[in-house]
């Protein structure tokens, strides 16, 4: 029999999706306040790999978002309720929403995104929502598995996912140094 353990803390990031800056630049307050200080915030790299979120505009950017405190993975359900809502406070006539924000994970070994919708790769969590492990760190790099997003298999994204990892081990060390205070 397995010893049941506590899961080891998590790497969070949002992955944002907008066409507007200024709509970026409003929300971040908010998830300072939710998720403590952000860490680093990626540079915009164009979004053209789908046409599924044209409810928010047609230029769309990717920028990732990280939070410099680790967290249980257990809460990524209640972050991706919260980001919802956040999505909902950008509502404007006529348009749905004017952000998308993709509230996800590193653990060492993969890459986890939230979503609300199920499908035949996904594990559903509770609150309506659900986890998929999106890529994984293998033999010194990202590799996808054959659900990856293709923005998450490109080459424009690597050096962001290697970053994430970069950020999650210097985290992992440093609690682990002021463990040993």
């Amino acid at each position: 029999m397995g010893k049941i353990r506590e899961p080891q803390p998590v790497k969070l990031f949002i992955a944002t999706l907008y066409e507007e800056k200024k709509v970026l630049e409003n929300i971040l307050p908010q998830l300072e306040e939710r998720w403590g200080k952000i860490e680093w915030i990626s540079e915009e790299i164009p979004f053209t790999y789908t046409n599924y979120y044209r409810d928010i505009g047609e230029r769309l950017k990717r920028v990732f978002i990280v939070f410099k405190s680790l967290v249980d993975p257990g809460c990524l359900a209640d972050i991706k309720v919260a980001t919802n809502q956040i999505e909902e406070t950008t509502q404007e006539e006529g348009k749905e929403r004017k952000i998308n924000l993709d509230p996800g994970y590193f653990d060492g070994g993969k890459i986890v995104l939230a979503s609300t919708k199920n499908f035949s790769h996904r594990v559903y969590l509770r609150r309506g929502i659900y986890a998929e492990a999106t890529i994984k760190w293998e033999k010194g790099d990202f590799r996808p598995f054959p659900y990856t997003y293709p923005d998450y298999q490109s080459p424009e994204y690597r050096p962001i996912l290697r970053k994430i990892r970069e950020l999650y081990q210097r985290s992992l060390h440093q609690k682990d140094a002021d463990n040993k205070d």
